[in-house]
């Protein structure tokens, strides 16, 4: 059984965005029908972090800046590692790395496996739940209210 205890977080370059495109389309295009368009953020100002194991991408997530508020998303993990932990790991890694570089509040799209997920660290649901290939939840996450 592959040990997946300490993982190894980092920011994504420009040269990963092939391999995150890949993993996108996997996830949200393959599996909910996202259409292709939709996956890369086209945000200016971003972050985005990954989990890499043997030069494959196991997971990412992306944050961007809207102008007014930080938004969280793009979270995705490769199907053949879901339930290992590793997404729970990248999801507290990424927020709180936005949290310490002064946001002071994100907004998150979220579905419903994320909201549980969301939820355990101090997300409130902001609205009800809406139709985009899939059930999706508003939800907002403040630094005071986070928990790692």
């Amino acid at each position: 059984m592959e040990d997946f205890g300490t993982l190894n977080i980092y920011h994504l370059s420009d040269e990963d965005m092939e391999k995150a495109i890949a993993l996108m389309e996997k996830v949200f295009t393959i599996e909910q029908g996202i259409p292709r368009d939709y996956l890369p953020v086209k945000n200016d100002i971003q972050k985005s972090w990954g989990i890499r194991k043997n030069n494959r991408l196991l997971a990412l997530a992306i944050a961007w800046w809207d102008g007014e508020i930080w938004h969280w998303g793009r979270y995705a993990v490769d199907p053949d590692y879901r339930g290992k932990g590793i997404g729970r790991q990248l999801a507290g890694h990424s927020i709180k790395a936005l949290f310490e570089e002064d946001a002071e509040e994100i907004h998150i799209e979220a579905r419903d496996i994320t909201v549980n997920l969301l939820s355990k660290m101090g997300a409130r649901i902001v609205g009800e739940s809406f139709d985009f290939y899939g059930r999706v939840t508003p939800m907002r996450l403040s630094a005071k209210d986070f928990k790692s």
